[in-house]
C-alpha cells in the first residue's frame, strides 16, 4: 500500500468513527423522532454504510489468505445469476507443470469444482495493472450482520437476490431480529430460520447485494403483515 493510499484509508477510518459518534449522540438525544427519508441523517447513514463496505473490502484484501502465491495467476469474475467464480493457475513443485483450478463461491468459502494439470503455459498481461486484485466476496453471515438493526431506519438495508429467467427478485429483511424473505409478485413473505436456504438462493441467483428497501419493488408493508393474512 502506497503512502497516499494509507493516508486515504486513515481518513476514511476517521470519518467512519466520527459518523459513529454522531449517530450515538442522535440516538440517545431526548425527543429524537423518526425522520423522513429525505432527512440528511438518512444520507449520512447511507454514506457510513458505504464507508463500512470500503473498509471491509480493504481488510479482506489485506488479510485474505486464500490467494495462491509463488507465481500463481488468479482470474475472478461474477457471472450473472450464478455464484462468483475464480480460476487459478499455479506452478507445481516440479517446475515443469502447472495446476489449473476452478473454484466457486459458496457464500462462506471457495469450493474447488474443477482441477487439471497443464504444461507449456504462456501468459500475457497488461504492463500496468488495470484491474483490482481478487478478493473474497462478503460472506452471507457478514451481509446479514450488515442488514440487522436497520429495519428501524427510514429506509432499511435489505439483502437482494437478482431475478432470473425463472425466479423473481428476492428480498430479505431483518424485521425485529427475524429474517423475512419475499419474492416480487409473491403473495406472502416467509420466515428464514435456516441460513442454508440463503445458500440455495445464492446458487440459483448469484451473489446477493445490499440495497436500500426503496431500491427494490417491495415496501415495509410486504414484510410486516401476518404471512397468513398477507
Amino acid at each position: 500500500m502506497t503512502e497516499t493510499q494509507a493516508r486515504a484509508l486513515a481518513t476514511l477510518r476517521d470519518i467512519d468513527a466520527r459518523f459513529h459518534r454522531l449517530f450515538e449522540a442522535v440516538d440517545t438525544a431526548d425527543g429524537t423522532a423518526a425522520t423522513p427519508s429525505a432527512d440528511p441523517l438518512v444520507t449520512l447513514r447511507r454514506a457510513r454504510s458505504q464507508i463500512d463496505a470500503a473498509l471491509f473490502e480493504h481488510q479482506r484484501r489485506t488479510d485474505d489468505g486464500t490467494l495462491p502465491d509463488g507465481g500463481s495467476c488468479v482470474l475472478q469474475w461474477d457471472p450473472p445469476h450464478t455464484p462468483p467464480r475464480r480460476l487459478t493457475l499455479g506452478p507445481d513443485s516440479d517446475g515443469d507443470s502447472w495446476t489449473r483450478r476452478e473454484l466457486e463461491w459458496t457464500g462462506e468459502r471457495w469450493r474447488i469444482c474443477g482441477r487439471d494439470s497443464v504444461t507449456d503455459v504462456a501468459i500475457s498481461a497488461p504492463a500496468e495493472p488495470r484491474y483490482p486484485d481478487p478478493i473474497d466476496p462478503p460472506t452471507i453471515e457478514t451481509q446479514l450482520n450488515w442488514i440487522r438493526g436497520t429495519w428501524t431506519h427510514p429506509d432499511p438495508d435489505v439483502l437482494v437476490f437478482d431475478a432470473t429467467a425463472t425466479t423473481e427478485q428476492g428480498v430479505l429483511g431483518a424485521v425485529d431480529d427475524e429474517l423475512r424473505y419475499r419474492e416480487a409478485g409473491s403473495p406472502q413473505w416467509a420466515t428464514v430460520t435456516d441460513e442454508a436456504e440463503l445458500y440455495h438462493h445464492l446458487q440459483q441467483q448469484g451473489q446477493p447485494s445490499i440495497k436500500a428497501l426503496s431500491e427494490t419493488t417491495l415496501t415495509r408493508h410486504h414484510f410486516t403483515p401476518s404471512p397468513l393474512t398477507r
